[in-house]
């Protein structure tokens, strides 16, 4: 399992920044806001030294807000910016021809979206926010100067782009092999280690869970109805509690054992080191 990381985030709010409309965001309020923001250690800009974030404070969007149920780029069209997840979690989605909707990956605070092989195509799936989020906007043609300029912010990218991935072959396998028993088990347990950075330890260890039943059903390819079911019986068996809209790991053991993790230690799902 990727170990626990051992860098700390910094303490202090960030400033809010300047609404959409507004005048002119100058650069020492950009610059503040980037030095202090909670995500900037594990995402796009961590390999840059604090003593040089100019180099993205100055390329930088003003924030974006969503409200739950917004959406931040639309599957098919353009999507002229990369973000970063600031606060909120983010559903990332492929509608079907029929209209069925398949969760691909929820993005989380911290996590970096937008990013494409092809740059000035089409998104290939929608960024629906499910909860209120904001994101930090960097546009398109200034993070491609940057990662053509600096190769430690290329390397990180690649080591970014090679974690989704990775989770991305593990959402398969869960969709594809596994009982609805273990594939919901496992998405609890992947989004529990993602917010956390180790696997649960001790009874009683909480963590935000915002996630309607259509939704955990759209990541694992099961109906709303099989969804609650099965949580249903995780809480029977003494596993879990979901109680207003966070998880509670009442038996930590025993949701490792339904998801099979001990013998795949979710590497994928932590935050690669810049």
């Amino acid at each position: 399992m990727r170990k626990e990381s051992r860098r700390k985030e910094s303490s202090a709010p960030a400033p809010a920044a300047p609404a959409a409309g507004s005048a002119d965001w100058p650069a020492e309020p950009r610059r503040q806001y980037c030095r202090v923001c909670p995500a900037r250690l594990h995402t796009f800009c961590a390999p840059i030294p604090l003593a040089e974030i100019d180099r993205v404070a100055l390329l930088k969007s003003r924030e974006r807000v969503l409200p739950a149920g917004g959406t931040l780029y639309a599957e098919a069209g353009a999507c002229g910016e990369y973000y970063t997840v600031l606060a909120g979690w983010v559903a990332l989605i492929r509608t079907l021809a029929d209209g069925t909707r398949v969760v691909l990956d929820f993005a989380l605070p911290g996590d970096f979206v937008g990013f494409q092989a092809e740059a000035g195509g089409a998104a290939d799936h929608t960024a629906v926010a499910v909860t209120a989020s904001r994101l930090c906007p960097l546009p398109r043609p200034g993070a491609e100067g940057l990662i053509a300029a600096e190769p430690p912010i290329a390397a990180h990218l690649a080591r970014i782009i090679a974690m989704h991935e990775a989770r991305a072959h593990d959402h398969l396998v869960n969709s594809a092999a596994r009982s609805a028993h273990e594939r919901v088990a496992h998405l609890l347990i992947e989004l529990y280690f993602r917010q956390r950075q180790h696997l649960p330890q001790a009874r009683g260890e909480t963590v935000p869970m915002p996630l309607t039943l259509a939704l955990i059903g759209a990541a694992v390819g099961l109906t709303g109805e099989h969804v609650s079911r099965t949580l249903s019986r995780l809480r029977q068996e003494g596993i879990i509690r979901l109680h207003r809209r966070e998880l509670t790991i009442l038996d930590p053991a025993g949701l490792i054992r339904a998801t099979g993790v001990e013998d795949h230690p979710l590497a994928d799902a932590g935050w690669p080191d810049p």
